[in-house]
């Protein structure tokens, strides 16, 4: 009976995660930049990281020598990207469709040293605003937006900040994860084998036309 009630445990804990929500915030700030991931009730900051202590100096490990076999070659890795194409557009797709923009906020002021520039250059950017602000409409849907732009000639450069928070649930991300990694991991077995049974096939033919080759007479 206690196996019984530990399985159900186990199948609404994994029910509940799997429908949990994730959000993901991001944000600049004038060249400072942060990310940050929401799990239940807390935000756990992922980047930037703290820094690490240091550590006594150890000394210096000699350095092995990396084993050249094995390695992909530049057609070879343009060959692997290309069959991956696909599965990533696949998994982008799905990604765009699953993922929720619930805040975004965008706030600009805009100055130069030199009035007319920073006219013209201001509506630039309000120009390129207004676009890719239609096209994550057109392509996401967003709950709540918030985009400020203004122009001030006591400012010599711009001040731009950014925050965006994006939100899926678990079995979203595992829907588009889980499949991608298969498919990306089946490619690169394949390519593998193929590189092998390659390099077997020329081993045996230059096997072959050693022992053919007659001796020669002196």
């Amino acid at each position: 009976m206690s196996r019984w009630i530990i399985l159900a445990a186990f199948g609404v804990l994994l029910l509940l995660v799997c429908v949990l929500p994730l959000r993901v915030a991001v944000g600049y700030d004038q060249g400072d930049s942060w990310l940050k991931l929401w799990l239940g009730p807390k935000w756990f900051v992922l980047y930037p990281r703290p820094a690490p202590k240091r550590e006594k100096s150890k000394k210096p490990k000699e350095k092995e020598s990396l084993d050249k076999k094995g390695k992909l070659t530049l057609g070879e890795l343009l060959a692997l990207a290309w069959d991956l194409l696909p599965p990533f557009k696949k998994a982008a797709g799905r990604f765009r469709r699953a993922v929720r923009i619930d805040e975004l906020s965008v706030y600009l002021d805009w100055g130069e040293e030199d009035p007319a520039d920073a006219a013209i250059h201001y509506g630039w950017a309000c120009g390129v605003a207004e676009a890719l602000l239609a096209f994550l409409q057109a392509n996401f849907a967003i709950k709540s937006h918030q985009v400020h732009l203004d122009l001030n000639y006591q400012l010599e450069k711009p001040c731009f900040t950014i925050r965006a928070v994006l939100s899926l649930t678990a079995a979203q991300l595992l829907r588009i994860v889980l499949p991608l990694l298969w498919t990306a991991f089946m490619t690169v077995w394949n390519q593998r084998k193929q590189r092998t049974a390659a390099a077997s096939a020329a081993q045996e033919r230059k096997g072959e036309d050693d022992n053919g080759k007659e001796p020669s007479c002196q």
